[in-house]
């Protein structure tokens, strides 16, 4: 008896490490020709959240403390981890509906369609990062055509971040004058 169940035991374990390979396998094998521009779009995502957190710092440094405080946020990186999540499953589809649905129209390589479209609201958002909250020539210009992130990323209301900003605005002026 205790030689049968070993043998059971065996024959078990052995296949379901073979069935767990051979869905990894597969499971790679479906997504792996998405892979480099999943990666891009990683890149994309990790950049923006640097130029923001660079924002919550100029921010910090130009008013008060008590305004921002400098750091990431973990809703934050939740975010971030989410849109990851879900502009990989958008790579995955549209690989595999380009590929099987839409075969017969010869390859419209809609997956880089959609991480292209992905990376470049991501730059749009790096700019506004870069541009908000900094007196650079460059950014004023920017701020002209892109939104001003600032207030996104201060803990007051729109009325009180007005009246710091105006008084901050006096500050300068005042420093400027003596």
């Amino acid at each position: 008896m205790n030689a049968t169940l070993q043998s059971i035991y065996e024959f078990v374990i052995a296949n379901i490490t073979r069935f767990v390979a051979a869905l990894l396998g597969l499971l790679w094998a479906w997504i792996e020709p998405t892979v480099p521009f999943v990666l891009i779009c990683a890149f994309a995502v990790l950049v923006d959240c640097i130029t923001a957190w660079r924002l919550n710092r100029r921010i910090r440094k130009r008013y008060t403390k008590e305004v921002a405080d400098g750091k990431l946020k973990s809703n934050n990186m939740f975010k971030m981890v989410s849109d990851l999540c879900i502009i990989f499953l958008c790579v995955v589809l549209a690989h595999h509906i380009d590929n099987t649905i839409l075969a017969h129209m010869g390859g419209l390589h809609m997956s880089s369609y959609v991480a292209a479209i992905f990376c470049l609201t991501q730059f749009v958002s790096i700019l506004e990062n870069e541009s908000s909250c900094n007196g650079s020539t460059w950014a004023m210009a920017l701020q002209k055509v892109l939104a001003d992130k600032t207030e996104r990323h201060i803990e007051l209301t729109a009325q009180e971040f007005e009246q710091m900003k105006q008084e901050q605005e006096q500050r300068e002026s005042q420093k400027k004058k003596d």
